[in-house]
């Protein structure tokens, strides 16, 4: 027979029901006490939630500190598996080199270098002042088709350097200009890592970048490369490789500043030398219409790059960073600025202590590359110069930390720099700022290399 709605149950009865836990009505309470029923059993509910809390809060403390010690040591990077890693990493970019003619069939392939090619031809015919104009527009049209094309806007000393791949046909050429300074490049870090692989150096991915478009940065980082080596023992040769850097001379406007700090005083002389040597020949050969030619495209070089032509997510620059994330141009430039005035005090500070030739040139080519605001990915392969001086100085020092896992991440930001700024995450100026940050601290920590 049911029990009637209205028959209550004992309290007996009720503190059963709710045994297991479950809270009764607030306003039901006992004869007895007033009490909620049930109140014993809430207390081991209580005392569960609290082991749950602390289990969890454990864990995740746990898991934090896992993470901060695979970061901080980075013991997993060991150095097979970065060799086999970057060894697999090197024949995927060859094949996708190789096979990029096919994939993307409106592909340019060294379409850079054909501009450098075209001036010295027009250097060799004793036209290079055309260079800088529209006959040489036309002549990279030639090869490639009508289409808008940026300006040379190179200084005749850099014709010296291009004018003997002139004689040969374009793709000849091309091949040679890739080999001789891709082998060139690879020289430089060899030397800079003291016999270590290189194949990391190798499939750094500006590198690439800078073959895929016959692009200039591996000359530079040799360039540089070579001077970090050679500025202690031979500062004479020193100087004449930074001396031959002003054919780009935004990536060594930095470079007097760093030998005077230093008191590099022969390498300085040999540079200025070496300078002065490169524009009395250039203006011997290619006269001096070829300088007026060069400073009348600067405008419209100028306008071309900071206008954003090449495409802002390409550049590794504040300035690029800012403009890719809608600001104005005036912003951009005062951010840049400081940012540039940062990182030169940073130079300087570093470099009164005198930490050696290798490390000077390491700090120095990272600085530079967060002064120059317009940067290329391509042009991202100098890094390969501080990067490859950390890398050698850790082997024989010992990792600071988290340096092995933030080269680790700066060495694939070339690849992912572009994608990641297409959507709104400018990764270029972030990773050269790390850079630098990075060559700081361990100068430091160790002052003399």
């Amino acid at each position: 027979m049911k029990r009637p709605m209205s028959q209550k149950l004992p309290p007996e009865g009720l503190a059963l029901i709710f045994a297991d836990g479950a809270a009764p009505n607030p306003a039901a309470t006992s004869a007895d006490d007033r009490r909620p029923i049930a109140f014993k059993s809430e207390a081991p509910f209580v005392r569960l939630t609290d082991a749950r809390r602390t289990a969890l809060k454990h864990l995740s403390h746990t898991m934090l500190g896992t993470v901060r010690t695979a970061l901080r040591e980075a013991d997993w990077l060991t150095h097979d598996r970065v060799t086999a890693f970057t060894r697999i990493f090197l024949v995927l970019l060859i094949g996708c080199i190789a096979i990029s003619p096919w994939a993307i069939p409106g592909m340019e392939i060294g379409r850079d270098f054909a501009a450098f090619w075209t001036a010295a031809r027009l250097a060799l015919e004793g036209r290079a002042a055309d260079a800088y104009g529209e006959p040489g527009r036309a002549a990279i049209a030639a090869l490639f088709g009508q289409k808008n094309y940026a300006p040379f806007f190179y200084p005749p000393t850099a014709l010296l350097f291009w004018l003997p791949f002139a004689f040969v046909p374009f793709v000849t050429a091309a091949i040679l200009w890739i080999i001789s300074t891709g082998a060139a490049y690879a020289a430089a870090i060899r030397a800079l890592l003291k016999g270590e692989s290189i194949v990391p150096t190798l499939a750094f991915p500006a590198v690439w970048v800078c073959a895929l478009f016959g692009q200039n940065s591996l000359f530079s980082t040799a360039l540089f490369g070579g001077s970090a080596v050679a500025l202690d023992r031979y500062p004479l040769l020193a100087g004449a490789l930074i001396g031959c850097l002003t054919y780009k001379p935004q990536i060594a406007i930095l470079a007097p500043l760093a030998l005077i700090v230093t008191r590099r005083w022969r390498a300085l002389a040999a540079a200025i030398a070496t300078t002065l040597m490169l524009v009395m020949a250039a203006t011997v050969l290619f006269g001096v219409d070829a300088w007026l030619g060069f400073i009348r495209a600067l405008p419209e070089a100028s306008a071309w790059n900071l206008g954003g032509a090449p495409g802002f997510e390409k550049f590794a620059s504040v300035y690029a960073a800012i403009r890719l994330l809608g600001g104005p141009g005036g912003l951009a430039w005062l951010v840049q600025l400081t940012a540039a005035a940062i990182a030169i005090a940073i130079l300087i500070v570093t470099l009164r202590m005198r930490p050696g030739g290798a490390a000077e040139i390491a700090i120095l080519v990272a600085v530079t590359g967060l002064c120059v605001p317009s940067l290329g990915n391509y042009e991202m392969t100098i890094l390969a110069v501080p990067g490859a001086w950390l890398v050698a100085q850790a082997l024989t020092q010992g990792w600071l930390p988290y340096e092995r896992a933030a080269i680790a991440a700066l060495f694939l930001v070339p690849f992912a720099m572009v994608p990641a700024s297409a959507n709104g995450v400018p990764l270029g100026p972030i990773a050269v700022a790390a850079l630098i940050i990075l060559v700081a601290r361990r100068i430091r920590h160790f002052p003399r290399s």
